[in-house]
C-alpha cells in the first residue's frame, strides 16, 4: 500500500515551532510541581526539548533547494554544451548529405531543443556512434574523431550530472517528510502538556492559563490580536 502523503499538523514555520516549545518549556519547568502530578515528569520535558534542538539544527529545506538549483544549473550548462557539440557535428554532416536524406536522418536529431533530458541523452550516442561510422566520409568537411570524442564526454558528464540532480530530488523529497514527521511528533507532545497546563489554571489564574495557548496561525499570533505575543 503506497504511503501516505505528510502532511504538517500546524500551519506556523518551523522556526516558530522552535521558538514556541522553547517558551512553553519555560513555563512547564516553572509549574513543574503541578506537571508532575499528571505525569510530566522533569525528564519527559528534557525529551522535547532535546528533540527540538536536533530538529532545529538539522538540514532546512532553503538547503535542499539551493543543492537542487545548483545540480540544474549545472545540468543546464552541460546541456547546452552538449547541443553545440551535436550542431557543430551536424554543421558538416549537411555539407555531405542534405538534410532530407536517409544518411542525415540517420543522425535523428530532429527537434534537438524539445527532447527530454532522456531523449537527448539517446540522441547524443547517436550522433557519437553514427558520426564515428562515418568520419572516413565526413573528415573532409572538418568533422575529427577529436570533436565526437568531446561530444561523447560532455553527453557522459551530463548523464552523470542528471543522475546526481535526481539523487537531490529525491534527498530532498526524503528529508522534508523526515522533518515534517519530526516536527508533527514535536507539535504533538507540545499540544499535549500545553493542553495539561491549560487544564491546571483554567480556573486558579488567567495569566498562568494564557501562558500556555498556542495560536495555530501562520504567525503563531492570536488572528484577532496580531500585537499580542504568543
Amino acid at each position: 500500500m503506497k504511503k501516505k502523503e505528510v502532511v504538517r499538523g500546524y500551519n506556523f514555520s518551523d522556526g516558530k515551532l522552535v521558538t514556541t516549545v522553547n517558551a512553553k518549556i519555560a513555563f512547564v519547568r516553572r509549574d513543574a510541581a503541578a506537571f508532575t502530578e499528571f505525569g510530566i515528569t522533569a525528564a519527559m520535558v528534557d525529551e522535547l526539548e532535546s528533540k527540538t534542538n536536533l530538529f532545529s539544527e538539522g538540514v532546512t529545506d532553503v538547503e535542499l533547494v539551493s543543492d537542487q538549483t545548483e545540480a540544474t544549473g549545472t545540468k543546464d550548462a552541460l546541456a547546452n554544451q552538449l547541443q553545440e557539440a551535436i550542431r557543430g557535428v551536424m554543421s558538416r554532416v549537411v555539407l555531405k548529405y542534405e538534410d532530407n536524406t536517409a544518411k542525415y536522418k540517420k543522425f535523428g536529431t530532429e527537434a534537438l531543443s524539445k527532447q527530454s533530458d532522456a531523449q537527448f541523452l539517446v540522441v547524443a550516442s547517436r550522433v557519437f556512434r553514427v558520426g564515428t561510422d562515418m568520419l572516413p566520409d565526413l573528415g573532409a568537411h572538418g568533422l575529427t574523431a577529436a570533436m565526437l570524442n568531446n561530444l561523447k564526454a560532455i553527453r557522459d558528464d551530463l548523464e552523470q550530472e542528471l543522475i546526481s540532480m535526481n539523487l537531490k530530488i529525491s534527498d530532498r523529497d526524503i528529508e522534508q517528510e523526515s522533518r515534517v514527521e519530526g516536527g508533527n511528533a514535536i507539535y504533538t507532545t507540545l499540544v499535549k502538556y500545553t493542553n495539561t497546563g491549560q487544564s491546571i489554571w483554567a480556573s486558579k489564574n488567567v495569566a498562568k492559563y494564557n501562558d500556555y495557548v498556542i495560536y495555530n496561525t501562520d504567525s503563531g499570533e492570536d488572528p484577532e490580536s496580531p500585537e499580542n505575543p504568543v
